[in-house]
């Protein structure tokens, strides 16, 4: 199996991110410009000019404002996934070269995905978490342990991982391979974390129980012939 980072991708985002909020920093400065020069060299005195002027400030705050956190989200943007990487060698000794995983996934129109891994059975979603202590699955729901209290979870791995194949779903269909099946699994890494479910919507596991756990659903078949995997990895990789 490969455990791959595409790398290009990172950079391809990077630079659209940095392109699309130079524009609009620039149009916010141009604005912000033109208004201060219309408070000193008014074209006519009325209210309407006024307020356009007062509009004109507005928006060219919101719009700098805006481009610069495009700008700071293009320096930002994560270069690998340590967490995904780890996933990743524990699958490698089980599966064969049939398999590509694809770790650290951010791409314009899917957003960001822990990891997907693309072989004959299809394509899996994973959504990667580190958090500890007791979590409790209710179908798309989550409960966890805070202060000694049972109280619904503030983040939703499920929900997080059931977006993911929507969108991973929408940008296959659109290279022609929506007949490429998708599934998910979420998987907790941390060594200190109690998991249970009952009837999870998306399987859930811990890295030692992980293959287990993909051999019941994802890897029980296999349903896509090889031209079609390398066509779903480079896809994901250039698409």
């Amino acid at each position: 199996m490969q455990n791959i980072n595409p790398s290009r991708n990172i950079a391809r985002r990077g630079r659209y991110y940095l392109f699309t909020g130079s524009v609009a920093f620039f149009g916010g400065a141009i604005a912000l410009t033109l208004a201060v020069l219309f408070f000193f060299f008014p074209l006519w005195e009325s209210f309407l000019f006024s307020a356009f002027r007062l509009l004109m400030v507005l928006a060219g705050l919101i719009t700098l404002a805006v481009g610069i956190g495009i700008i700071v989200r293009g320096f930002t943007l994560q270069k690998d996934n340590p967490l995904a990487y780890a996933v990743g060698e524990a699958l490698s000794q089980f599966l064969d070269n049939r398999y590509t995983y694809l770790r650290n996934v951010s791409k314009q129109h899917v957003g960001y995905i822990d990891a997907v891994l693309v072989g004959p059975p299809g394509a899996l979603v994973f959504r990667i978490v580190d958090y500890p202590g007791v979590w409790i699955n209710e179908r798309a729901e989550w409960i966890n342990r805070t202060r000694g209290k049972l109280r619904p979870a503030k983040t939703n791995p499920t929900r997080e991982c059931v977006r993911d194949i929507y969108a991973l779903r929408r940008f296959l269909a659109k290279r022609g391979l929506q007949r490429v099946p998708v599934y998910a699994i979420v998987v907790f890494s941390s060594d200190q974390v109690q998991l249970s479910g009952d009837g999870p919507a998306v399987p859930i596991c811990e890295i030692p129980t992980l293959y287990q756990i993909m051999r019941r659903d994802y890897l029980a078949d296999e349903r896509i012939a090889p031209p079609t995997v390398r066509s779903t990895v480079d896809a994901i990789i250039d698409g």
